[in-house]
């Protein structure tokens, strides 16, 4: 689910964002909108090309050289668990400060272990980093069948396709309806204050 994100001051003085061009730097921002609590993401290309693009034709084309210009200068990360691609916000909790965070339901980058380093090999990152309770891994074959899926089907009840949308994050919010009676009843308050 897309989230408020802050962007600093400083954001177009850095060093790696004066090194990149400027889409490189508007898809680094985007990046941020669509990322979980943790700063990772599915990486699959066409679904990061229809989550930051979606109207843009020549962005299923360009979208890798951007990603790339953003690993090259250690802004992002790639990695792969169970086959499927995975990114990463390097520095994540330095430049967002997440209050109530959800612990994220993707794996942190394995972490990779030298046998002559006498290091503790890790497989999940940091302790911080490990989700708890119901709000666990997913699945990858769960994953993996979503980014599979045909955009027609998103946000649709799985368990009646031909219904009203389901809201993300919201499975009882039939459509969005619920929504706009909320709004309606905060408006109309509103309005008996002001007037």
């Amino acid at each position: 689910m897309a989230r408020a994100r802050m962007i600093k001051p400083h954001f177009m003085f850095s060093r790696s964002m004066r090194a990149v061009s400027p889409m490189a730097r508007l898809t680094f921002i985007q990046l941020w909108l669509v990322a979980d609590d943790a700063g990772r993401l599915v990486a699959h290309p066409e679904a990061l090309r229809s989550r930051l693009y979606p109207r843009e034709p020549d962005a299923r084309q360009l979208l890798p050289g951007w990603l790339q210009e953003l690993e090259d200068q250690h802004c992002i990360e790639r990695y792969t668990v169970d086959e499927i691609d995975y990114l990463r916000i390097v520095n994540w909790r330095k430049h967002q400060k997440i209050y109530h965070p959800t612990p994220s339901r993707l794996p942190a980058k394995p972490v990779v272990h030298r046998a002559d380093s006498g290091a503790t090999p890790e497989s999940l990152g940091s302790e911080s980093e490990l989700p708890s309770g119901a709000n666990g891994l997913t699945a990858s074959r769960k994953i993996s069948r979503a980014i599979h899926e045909s955009p027609e089907s998103l946000g649709k009840n799985p368990q009646n396709p031909a219904g009203p949308s389901l809201s993300p994050g919201f499975p009882s919010d039939s459509g969005g309806r619920s929504f706009l009676r909320r709004a309606a009843a905060v408006a109309h308050r509103a309005l008996a204050r002001a007037g």
